[in-house]
């Protein structure tokens, strides 16, 4: 998987998170929004690379300050306060995510699969184009071949 893959669904779902939950937590409290979409960044950014984890905590700091905060959809930053809300939902997202990569990378490296293995292993052939595998009965196998019959009826 690549990077923009490993990025886009934790991304994607994250920020639809974030946004479905403030929206549905816009008459609560500010702060209480504000911890419920903290933990869902958290979630989110588990799963994917730091960039997504501070993009999912962007996007939630425009939902949290634009439907919990000032309520009328006014994302600006009026102050310290929303520099810091904003500053723990990224730190937040890019953390988790860093801790995560950080945990893969010490943790025991992944065998192969041995079906895997097995289905793609490779069995010593011939080196030239057009020349038939030896069987194990032996001979190219040309000659046990059956005879080809028309499908089609009389001709």
């Amino acid at each position: 998987m690549t990077r923009l893959e490993a990025s886009a669904w934790p991304l994607a779902g994250g920020s639809a998170s974030v946004f479905a939950i403030a929206v549905v937590l816009d008459r609560l409290p500010w702060q209480a929004a504000f911890g419920v979409v903290t933990l869902a960044v958290a979630a989110w950014a588990w799963p994917s690379p730091p960039v997504a984890g501070a993009g999912v905590g962007g996007v939630a700091w425009l939902c949290v300050t634009g439907f919990d905060v000032h309520r009328f959809g006014v994302i600006e930053i009026t102050g310290r306060d929303d520099a810091a809300r904003a500053a723990v939902l990224v730190l937040a997202g890019v953390l988790v995510a860093a801790v995560h990569t950080l945990a893969e990378a010490r943790g025991p490296r992944r065998r192969a699969d041995p079906v895997w293995a097995a289905f793609h292993a490779t069995t010593p052939g011939p080196t030239q184009v057009g020349v038939p595998a030896p069987r194990p009965g032996g001979g190219a196998g040309l000659e046990e071949a059956a005879p080809r019959t028309s499908d089609r009826g009389t001709e």
